[in-house]
């Protein structure tokens, strides 16, 4: 039987919108900037909670007609404002904390990597690394850059290091800027090496395929201390990872938690929409400080039996928590005044058995 539609269903419909979304509003950011130009709606629950204040001195590192013009948002130099706030952080497992932006599509994520890598650049750390699911993305993290003004060479994946690699050493200008790899580059070999070595000599060597100092020559101290920026865009990439039973993780799982244990003070930033979806894929998030030396939970594993058995809605709570603290923000376009058609497609008998014998499929 049809539903009959009330008009005061309309009416319910948004009520019940607005309690579960509001309308983003920066209150970190007022007296400089232009407000995005989308419309742009953040969870009830998280806009109920302010970050924390934030003394970092942003606009020391980014141009100010970066700022004036436009080009970044004040929603997006909110971004930029608390992950370097976060990443000057040290967890108490020695490690550097991270940092979460778990926007949607259209609030510009690609353009907050882009802020964030400028002013490490500017402060000194003249290496980043852009890890992202596709390599065709390496024309998205270009334009990005380079509509922010940022003239760094963007070497696009790591197989350019080795066209660059000299007798003596790296070409001079791939020994800086912003390497844009895929994460299924990151766990491939080439000549017996790992693609995982080679990433991490040239981030804290600027050393291409001939490699980095060994050992001997106070590697360990570099690697322990290498402060840069490590960019996990699409970061949900790296969900599959069981703890104790690393045989049973995806390679890509292992390699993202290698790649965050060998570089100790790197400044890490998780990137997705669908990141906290599901607690059981955050065991890749290990700067977040949810679990280990310091927390309420000693590993992972126990910080996951605590979130199960809490349900469902203890999500939001923790998502709550992650903003509070000033490491995570999730914001998304609005559907406000978004309009839809229905357009039915009746379907012959040919078609209608393509569709059964796919589903049996």
């Amino acid at each position: 039987m049809a539903a009959t539609v009330d008009v005061g269903d309309e009416g319910l419909a948004e009520s019940a919108t607005k309690q579960v979304f509001s309308s983003y509003v920066c209150r970190t950011i007022t007296d400089r900037g232009m407000p995005h130009p989308g419309d742009v709606a953040e969870a009830s629950s998280l806009a109920a909670v302010p970050l924390p204040p934030s003394n970092y001195p942003l606009w020391d590192s980014l141009p100010p007609e970066l700022v004036s013009s436009g080009k970044l948002s004040t929603l997006q130099l909110e971004g930029i404002l608390y992950a370097c706030t976060k990443h000057c952080e040290m967890l108490p497992s020695g490690e550097r904390a991270g940092f979460f932006i778990g926007d949607g599509a259209g609030v510009g994520k690609g353009r907050q990597i882009a802020g964030i890598i400028i002013d490490n650049f500017v402060r000194g750390r003249k290496r980043s690394l852009w890890l992202s699911t596709s390599s065709d993305l390496h024309a998205d993290a270009t334009r990005d850059l380079r509509d922010l003004g940022c003239q760094l060479t963007i070497i696009n994946n790591v197989a350019a290091l080795d066209r660059e690699s000299r007798a003596l050493g790296l070409a001079k200008e791939y020994r800086e800027g912003v390497l844009f790899m895929t994460y299924s580059t990151l766990i491939s070999q080439v000549k017996g090496r790992s693609r995982l070595q080679q990433v991490i000599d040239w981030l804290v060597f600027g050393a291409g395929t001939n490699g980095g100092p060994t050992a001997g020559d106070g590697a360990a101290s570099a690697l322990s201390s290498w402060d840069g920026l490590i960019v996990l865009d699409e970061c949900h990439k790296a969900k599959n990872f069981v703890p104790g039973k690393e045989a049973a993780s995806t390679k890509v799982a292992s390699a993202v938690i290698a790649l965050q244990e060998r570089l100790p003070r790197a400044r890490v930033l998780y990137c997705s929409a669908t990141g906290v979806s599901e607690v059981g894929n955050m065991a890749y998030m290990v700067r977040m400080g949810l679990w280990g030396r310091g927390t309420a939970f000693g590993d992972f594993q126990t910080f996951l039996d605590s979130m199960r058995r809490r349900g469902v809605s203890f999500m939001e709570m923790l998502a709550m928590e992650m903003k509070a603290e000033g490491k995570y923000v999730a914001r998304g376009l609005s559907f406000r005044e978004a309009e839809f058609t229905e357009v039915e497609a009746p379907l012959n008998e040919q078609q209608i058995r393509m569709y059964d014998n796919a589903a049996k499929v």
